[in-house]
């Protein structure tokens, strides 16, 4: 797709890791303080991290566990301009979707309240399906037309769908492909019927 989609605010939705929170950046920042990990963010190629990367499973699980168990607390912050662009977005929208492949919602729903300060909790709508392939119901359910994903392999599952997805470019996704992407909230925001 070579010219920029025109979004209307009630028809995106938003995957959460890689997109709104930097939890991939607080990742390999643990890896590296806490484990003595010796990679960089760009050295992470493949959304599969482990096959790009040295890091022992357990090193790996016990850093994806407490992301998942509790963001706020492990420090994840949001990608920059995502909540600018939300919190704008939330007053024309009648709601924002996130849709995530974290596999139970309350440790997520809790971060992004606590950044979303300014959109009231009831604008927040948020599925966790456990993973990517799930989202697609989800998406289809909802009338979603363009979905803002991190993971290729879930762009290639909504391809054949009515729904776009735009991917959010980051080290793990820049191989060929047919989508739209972003690599920016501001380039995002731009794409926005405000």
């Amino acid at each position: 797709m070579n010219e920029a989609p025109f979004i209307r605010p009630q028809e995106i939705a938003f995957d959460i890791d890689g997109v709104v929170a930097d939890t991939f950046r607080y990742f390999v920042d643990s890896a590296r303080v806490k484990y003595g990990c010796g990679f960089d963010y760009e050295d992470i190629t493949e959304y599969d991290f482990r096959k790009v990367i040295e890091i022992e499973e357990s090193v790996s699980t016990a850093i994806i566990q407490r992301a998942l168990d509790d963001p706020i607390e492990c420090g994840i912050q949001p990608i920059p301009g995502a909540i600018s662009v939300l919190t704008r977005l939330a007053a024309k929208a009648p709601f924002l979707l996130f849709v995530t492949a974290r596999p139970t919602e309350p440790e997520i729903r809790s971060w992004l309240l606590h950044h979303l300060r300014d959109v009231p909790a009831e604008k927040i709508r948020l599925a966790a399906t456990g993973t990517g392939a799930d989202k697609r119901g989800i998406l289809l359910e909802r009338d979603v037309s363009y979905f803002v994903e991190d993971c290729l392999e879930t762009g290639f599952i909504l391809e054949k769908d009515p729904v776009t997805p735009i991917i959010f470019e980051q080290p793990w996704n820049r191989k060929p492909h047919p989508f739209p992407k972003v690599a920016t909230w501001r380039q995002l925001e731009a794409w926005l019927e405000w």
